[in-house]
């Protein structure tokens, strides 16, 4: 009703100043200047001059090539406003604006000096607010390809209507980059929110450039609006891009008379390839523009190719971000050819502010300000490809194991269908679990995310210091040994890496344990392993085939904040005594150290003629149960330190070791572990209420059933942990013997040793004589030993070596 009663006042004033047909200046012409008369600039081969309109309205009447009627009452052209929509693509809104262009409107006759009520409408002009980027038109259901939008306004080029042509509506869609609630500024001609002032060009018969009536749109938002199919969207993909923008590095700070400037160098890369996701075919696509998301810093040049070119800034108008800003640069219209094998380098230089402000970076402040990663977003020149993506170098991005899968493109988790999340910590007396849960959600049909992909492995940065003692439990016993633990080298950080991960619909528990109590995940972690890791603690990075995103996280985005109660074990129903067994799993040997433990369990026969069960039938085998402690279990599978292996034995975290043993013969578990641990932490503890505390649970099954008993341990300070030797000479492997026995070997072999050693050397010292004194001397000439025949020689490669475990191979201390 307002727009209707300013429209019938702008009549009024026109009747009153006595203006008939055009648009004036001046104290005789309109009372009010259109605020869209900053677009009508001289453009002679596609309209007339109407910065140059007339106070006489004959001229107009007369075909003056200077003249153009621009009375909106002598005009049959709108606009209506009918709604807009936003939607995502690559992390960027885009607000798509819906119009309807008309010819419905009522023409006075009596203002047409200018016969503009039947002229065409050949182009038209839309005053889009100038901080808005267009990034799509369409007119009519198509896309309008010669469009222009500068600092006079959106220009939508030549439609060249009839009247009759649109006198039911024609649909007009424009797009613009960002959240945005309206499309042009508040109009000069009717100063209201939400309003968009248009300029219609046309011809007559006898004037080619007659009119150009100015308007405004008409109309509020339509209730249950429906979007028309073919709308706009755009594949945000950078797996379906021939571009990607990388960073080079950041030139330390400059100072030019008594400023300081920094240099953010980046280059134009192609991908090496491409992949069309559905929505389009952006692998031919031409790079019309490029955008980086930036802070608030003062950007003073942008070069491409060592060549300055035109750049643009506007607030960066998504949600929640209105600390930052775009920088465009615009007009690039590049093709994958134009990079070349090395890409094309571009440089943005910006002033730093004097003092300490908090603004250092030109990049999103969740980067890491050391080592820079900006957000960009690429745009072709047909509207429907725009990739984004974080521009970082890749050499500050770890790589993956050798034969892993390795992505090179990162893209944000949101966009993809993996999802990571630090899950929960379980903390023990002598060991700290952190569990991390991945999650895929990629539906057989109907995924809606622009990576529809599924974990093929992901990677944890670790803290040196702990990558060596790390242990890792699988939630499935299938997956044991498919993980690869690196220590930092050069400028690859620790890493602990999965080389496999949920697909389709699923989700996957992953188990990493240090073993001490107490432990946070600055323990586990390293620091500024990835850009952009900032204050979090920990850095991971989830790959699918072709993409791969980065999850950051500290103590505060853990899940389940506290222990969690541990599952029931997995333990017979009905089990009998084991006492009633003829086979038994007997006391225990435990060796504790400084920084690793020993244990051995025994199994033992019952004596021939006892009165017992035998587990199995004759020439049947049996098995043993011993119910370890989850960590216990990841230690074991991790580092290969038990004996049996192969087989014979099953691991696993929720249920502990089973091994197959004869129901007739003697067999033990052995195994080491890293900690300065006892019974009671690496068995279970209240599997049952009958558990004594201090023990272990442990099961005899066969055939002929189930047997259950209790047992503890004895510390044995001889018992050590004999590794695979180095040499065929060494302690047998798959051994645990007391270690009073290595040094008794030693030093027989040392007395051997040096006897055979004597013995050649006094045969040397005979030959010698004889050859000195022609072979004619006997033994009564040779000289007495001296001191050199009885020293010990030192060792040579040819010498036999005794291996001696020591502490750090879990050898016994003083």
């Amino acid at each position: 009703m307002r727009i209707r009663a300013f429209l019938a006042l702008s009549g009024l004033l026109l009747v009153a100043a006595g203006v008939n047909a055009q648009l004036g200046f001046g104290g005789s012409g309109l009372s009010f200047v259109p605020r869209f008369t900053r677009l009508l600039k001289q453009d002679l081969s596609s309209v007339a001059s109407y910065l140059l309109p007339t106070q006489l309205p004959e001229l107009c009447s007369k075909n003056d090539p200077n003249c153009c009627q621009a009375d909106s009452y002598a005009s049959p052209y709108g606009l209506t406003y009918l709604n807009h929509t936003q939607q995502t693509f690559g992390g960027r809104t885009y607000t798509t604006f819906f119009y309807k262009f008309h010819s419905d409107s009522l023409c006075n006759s009596d203002l047409d000096d200018a016969k503009c009520c039947t002229a065409s409408a050949d182009n038209i002009w839309v005053d889009v607010d100038p901080t808005l980027k267009v990034k799509y038109v369409a007119f009519n259901g198509k896309r309008l390809a010669n469009t222009d939008q500068d600092d006079f306004g959106l220009k939508l080029g030549s439609v060249n209507l009839k009247v009759a042509q649109a006198k039911d509506g024609i649909p007009l869609a424009v797009t613009v980059e960002g959240a945005a609630d309206t499309l042009c500024p508040p109009p000069g001609l009717a100063p209201l929110p939400g309003l968009c002032e248009i300029v219609v060009q046309g011809s007559t018969p006898a004037n080619p450039n007659a009119c150009c009536p100015s308007t405004i749109t008409r109309g509020t938002a339509q209730q249950n609006f429906v979007i028309p199919p073919g709308s706009f969207q755009c594949s945000a993909s950078i797996a379906n891009s021939p571009y990607k923008l990388v960073l080079d590095g950041v030139s330390a700070p400059q100072t030019v008379a008594g400023q300081q400037y920094k240099t953010y160098t980046f280059r134009m890369v192609t991908t090496g390839s491409c992949r069309p996701d559905g929505i389009a075919n952006c692998c031919n696509a031409q790079l019309s523009y490029l955008e980086l998301k930036v802070t608030d810093l003062p950007i003073t040049a942008v070069q491409l190719d060592g060549k300055a070119v035109a750049f643009s800034t506007s607030a960066f108008n998504e949600p929640n971000t209105a600390s930052y800003r775009s920088l465009i640069v615009d007009d690039l219209n590049l093709v994958a050819d134009d990079l070349g094998a090395a890409g094309l380098p571009l440089s943005v230089t910006v002033r730093l502010p004097s003092g300490n402000a908090a603004v250092s970076d030109l990049c999103d402040a969740s980067s890491d300000p050391a080592q820079g990663s900006c957000s960009y977003y690429l745009h072709s020149e047909d509207g429907f490809c725009c990739p984004s993506g974080r521009a970082m170098s890749g050499s500050v991005v770890p790589s993956p194991p050798d034969g892993t899968c390795a992505p090179t493109v990162n893209v944000p988790a949101a966009e993809t269908t993996m999802s990571f999340s630090y899950y929960e910590k379980t903390p023990a007396a002598s060991s700290t679990t952190f569990t991390f849960l991945l999650a895929n959600h990629r539906p057989s049909t109907g995924c809606t995310k622009p990576y529809c992909v599924d974990v093929c492995s992901w990677t944890l940065y670790l803290n040196p210091d702990v990558s060596n003692t790390v242990a890792v439990g699988h939630e499935s016993t299938a997956n044991s040994g498919r993980q690869i633990i690196a220590a930092a080298s050069g400028s690859q950080p620790a890493q602990l890496t999965f080389t496999y991960g949920p697909g389709g619909e699923s989700t996957i528990n992953f188990f990493v344990t240090l073993p001490a109590g107490g432990k946070t995940l600055s323990d586990l972690c390293a620091r500024n392993a990835l850009p952009g890791q900032g204050s979090k603690a920990c850095a991971a990075m989830v790959r699918s085939e072709g993409v791969y995103i980065m999850v950051f996280f500290d103590e505060s985005d853990v899940i389940i904040n506290g222990r969690s109660p541990p599952g029931a074990a997995p333990i017979c129903p009905d089990a009998r005594p084991m006492a009633d067994a003829c086979l038994s799993v007997g006391r225990g040997r435990f060796n504790t150290m400084l920084t690793s433990a020993v244990f051995e369990f025994p199994v033992t026969p019952a004596a021939a003629g006892a009165a017992c069960t035998p587990p199995s039938p004759a020439g049947r085998s049996a098995a043993v149960h011993l119910v370890l402690s989850s960590a216990t279990v990841d230690q074991l599978s991790t580092y290969g330190t038990v004996r049996p292996s192969g087989p014979v034995l099953a691991l696993d975290r929720n249920d502990g070791a089973r091994w197959t043993v004869s129901s007739t013969a003697d067999a033990k578990l052995s195994f080491q572990v890293q900690g300065s641990l006892g019974l009671s932490d690496v068995c279970r503890q209240g599997v049952t209420p009958e558990q004594p505390a201090g023990t272990c649970v442990a099961e005899v099954l066969g055939d002929n059933g189930c047997f259950r008993g209790y047992v503890g341990a004895t510390s044995d300070g001889l018992l050590v942990w004999v590794g695979e030797p180095s040499s065929s000479r060494g302690v047998k492997a798959g051994v645990v013997v007391p270690a009073v026995v290595v040094p008794a070997v030693v030093l027989l072999a040392a007395l051997l040793v040096l006897a055979a050693w004597y013995r050649r050397r006094r045969q040397q010292r005979a030959d010698a004589y004889e050859a000195a004194s022609g072979g004619s001397g006997g033994s009564l000439q040779r000289p007495l030993a001296g001191a050199d025949d009885l020293s010990v020689p030192s060792a040579s490669p040819s010498d036999v070596h005794i291996r001696v475990p020591g502490a750090s191979q879990g050898g016994a201390r003083s």
